[in-house]
């Protein structure tokens, strides 16, 4: 089964830039270099089958107060704000749960066990840290 050959880690990253070119490609993503406007870099990850580079997701921090104002719940002003950013899983790869678990992953390293606030997905829907952390992976359970 291919879920059983992915691995994810900070350490998979592309070995050169022709490879991460190529990712994208197949993973129909444009390059972009630089975080939003107002979020800073926090972490990223890259999945693998072997030695093909299959997935990607950075997570970025909110360090911009005036965009703070407008992203937090009201009442929640200290309730720190990340972004999944960068999200690109080739198409083969799709059907595999990778884009959720590299998600879960992510928001793990960066929440722990506290809780803060991230929009994930095209949509960027809010999602808190808690509700994610309580829940079961969900692949395969919605479609």
């Amino acid at each position: 089964m291919i879920a059983d050959r992915l691995r994810l880690g900070p350490d998979l990253f592309p070995v050169d830039e022709a490879e991460r070119e190529a990712f994208l490609r197949a993973a129909g993503v444009l390059s972009r270099e630089d975080c939003p406007e107002g979020f800073a870099g926090h972490s990223a990850i890259w999945a693998r089958d072997r030695d093909l580079l299959v997935g990607q997701a950075a997570l970025v921090v909110l360090g911009d107060d005036v965009l703070r104002a407008q992203l937090v719940p009201r009442g929640r002003e200290d309730l720190p704000v990340a972004l999944i950013d960068a999200l690109a899983v080739r198409a083969e790869y799709r059907e595999t749960g990778l884009e959720e678990r590299m998600v879960r992953t992510l928001v793990r390293g960066w929440a722990g066990a506290g809780e803060g606030l991230v929009y994930v997905g095209a949509a960027h829907a809010p999602v808190l840290a808690s509700t994610l952390a309580a829940t079961a992976p969900v692949f395969g359970l919605l479609d």
